[in-house]
């Protein structure tokens, strides 16, 4: 006997937090420069930064120093790690963020002042943020000014490293000093004569505009499930429950020879309506049920619409959390590689994804 429980399907994680939402998020440019740049990018070949930079959008200094934390954006996680500078309200976090509006928060300052309550229960009470999002700007805001490291590539000095205005040797340099002196970097770097004082105005610019993207980030993460991709050998998160009675211990293993880490998604495959990936998945699986085995795939949400899999006899459709394909008894080991369509939701956006389904094997 097989029981089969399937958990709601859950939105896959980005490896990469699209550059289009950090540049935003962060005002580096507007949503008007965003949907201007996505246009021109739909007639070239060249990568969203290389158009705005073209079209004199973005600093190609900015840009540099954008892609280069871009990947420790991807989880609200991460993004609330690099929560740093002095400890703000609240209130003040949540329109920096744009989370919230002035008048939205004024009300919910009134109606602080008439039940006493926390700002956080009454933002809550009147439906202006859901609890993840409470969470989130509460651990955002805790972090703020904590005797903790800030992550190494929001850090001043990384910065004007990515910035090319001091070199590697120059920042190790000045850290040595700095902590004779005890004085600031940026102090210490101009001491030496490695920047002037514009230089460190704009890190420290660029610095301020990077938390304000982590805020947004975290922010707008916070609310979306997580599903990872398993590694070789590993049973998938959120796996199907399996409960097996039988007279003869039944057993299937699937060991994943070859997998593709990540799925990116072009705006030519947006247009299209979906992603080709040949040759992503080799698996050896072994099963000793003669009645055979259910190949399970787990993980398939946002922004993909569905998948069709290829190299199991006939092809496959899966458009929900979980989706399984019955095999017949093989004796020996069987290897098997697996190609795919995923086809794009309707407000698929382009981006580097982790790989968005799991594969596992359960005997009959």
């Amino acid at each position: 006997m097989i029981e089969l429980e399937t958990n709601p399907p859950m939105t896959c994680r980005l490896s990469k937090r699209p550059l289009g939402k950090i540049l935003v998020d962060g005002d580096f440019i507007s949503d008007k420069d965003l949907e201007r740049a996505l246009e021109e990018q739909n007639h070239t070949s060249e990568l969203l930064g290389e158009v705005l930079v073209r079209m004199g959008l973005l600093d190609p200094t900015d840009l540099k120093v954008v892609l280069s934390v871009q990947g420790s954006l991807a989880s609200a996680d991460d993004a609330v790690k690099a929560a740093a500078g002095i400890r703000q309200l609240m209130g003040n976090l949540l329109l920096q963020a744009r989370r919230i509006s002035r008048e939205q928060l004024g009300l919910a300052l009134k109606e602080q002042q008439k039940t006493g309550e926390q700002l956080g229960k009454v933002l809550l009470r009147l439906g202006l943020l859901d609890e993840r999002e409470l969470d989130t700007v509460l651990a955002f805001q805790h972090n703020q000014g904590a005797d903790r490291p800030v992550p190494v590539s929001f850090r001043l000095g990384e910065i004007l490293v990515a910035s090319n205005y001091i070199t590697r040797e120059q920042l190790e340099d000045a850290l040595d000093r700095q902590k004779l002196s005890q004085k600031k970097l940026g102090e210490v770097l101009i001491e030496a004569g490695y920047v002037e004082l514009h230089h460190v105005d704009h890190g420290l610019r660029l610095q301020k505009m990077l938390l304000t993207a982590a805020l947004v980030a975290a922010l707008s993460l916070s609310s979306v499930p997580v599903v990872h991709s398993s590694s070789a050998g590993s049973a998938p998160t959120n796996s199907t429950k399996i409960t097996v009675t039988a007279t003869v211990l039944a057993r299937a293993s699937i060991r994943i020879l070859h997998q593709t880490p990540e799925l990116v998604v072009t705006n030519a495959d947006i247009s299209r309506g979906y992603v080709e990936v040949s040759a992503a998945s080799r698996i050896e699986v072994r099963n000793n049920s003669q009645t055979g085995y259910l190949l399970a795939f787990e993980g398939l949400a946002a922004p993909f619409r569905e998948v069709y899999v290829q190299g199991l006899g006939n092809e496959v459709q899966i458009s929900s959390g979980i989706g399984w394909v019955h095999q017949q008894y093989t004796k020996g080991t069987v290897t098997t590689e697996l190609s795919y369509r995923f086809v794009l939701a309707e407000n698929a956006e382009p981006g580097t994804y982790a790989w968005p389904l799991a594969i596992s094997a359960q005997p009959l």
